[in-house]
């Protein structure tokens, strides 16, 4: 069985070929629904909606940071994980909260399993 059976993600990612490939694992790892949105305001949305079991939220989307989006989507008690190429950790970790989840790009199938499973662990 596959470790995240059932579960719905939703991506925010503006490089089209990281959401590709973030798609290929978590597909590989057992998640069915994955919503891969390259705006804030895709993600704002879907944070409305609340039909997602998480967040996969790309730190810095087209020179604007995800912080906004992450409360939309922590209003609605839904584990957030943050993906970054840069190490901005440093920089923001005052807007981070405890169970927020920090992922570097690029990652690997472990890595993003991993940062997966820890999220939902903190909800």
């Amino acid at each position: 069985m596959r470790p995240f059976n059932g579960l719905s993600i939703l991506l925010l990612e503006d490089e089209y070929l990281i959401a590709l490939d973030a798609e290929d694992i978590l597909t590989s790892l057992g998640v069915t629904q994955i919503k891969i949105v390259n705006t804030l305001a895709g993600a704002a949305d879907a944070a409305q909606n609340g039909d997602v079991d998480l967040a996969i939220l790309d730190l810095n989307i087209n020179g604007e940071l995800s912080l906004d989006v992450a409360q939309l989507f922590r209003q609605r008690g839904t584990p957030i994980v943050f993906a970054s190429g840069y190490e901005l950790r440093d920089r923001i970790s005052a807007e981070l909260e405890q169970g927020d989840v920090y992922l570097r790009k690029p990652y690997t199938s472990e890595s993003l399993k991993e940062a997966v499973h820890t999220a939902l662990g903190n909800a």
